[in-house]
Formats: structure tokens, C-alpha cells, sequence
């Protein structure tokens, strides 16, 4: 059996150890639900969706057809179409 350095096995412990404090501090980060400052950057053909607590949409900005900017009220009745 080949002989393995022992600083070798130190590394990937320590490695894994960084490893675990990674995921927690992970799972412990709050979800990213407001966006304060900067940009939101859709590219592509995609659109950005606001959708209201029940899933239908509010509002839509992005390419659509030929339409651009889409904005619907509480009832699902289309408001405005540009």
C-alpha cells in the first residue's frame, strides 16, 4: 500500500471542513427577495414576471410577441399593453 504524506490528509480534512462551514453558512443566508440597489438584467428573449402571493401575474417587462411592458389588475384584466 502506497504511503499518503500526512499533509496530504490534513489538506482534505481541512478542506472538508470548509466544505461544511460553507453549506451552513449557506443555508443559514436569508432568501434574496428585495433588491435594494443595482440593476436587474434580464437578457436574452426573457421577460421579468411580477406575480402577486397566488401566482397570477401582475406585470411583465420584456419581450412578449411585439409587446414590451404588460400590466394587469387584481381580477386578471389586462390594463395596459405597450
Amino acid at each position: 500500500m502506497a504511503t499518503i504524506p500526512r499533509d496530504i490528509t490534513d489538506r482534505i480534512r481541512d478542506l472538508e471542513r470548509q466544505v461544511r462551514e460553507l453549506t451552513s453558512a449557506a443555508n443559514r443566508a436569508p432568501a434574496q427577495t428585495t433588491i435594494k440597489s443595482g440593476p436587474v438584467v434580464v437578457s436574452g428573449p426573457g421577460s421579468l414576471d411580477v406575480v402577486d402571493d397566488t401566482g397570477r401575474l401582475r406585470a411583465r417587462i420584456g419581450v412578449q410577441g411585439a409587446k414590451t411592458v404588460q400590466v394587469w389588475d387584481a381580477s386578471g384584466t389586462l390594463l395596459f399593453s405597450q
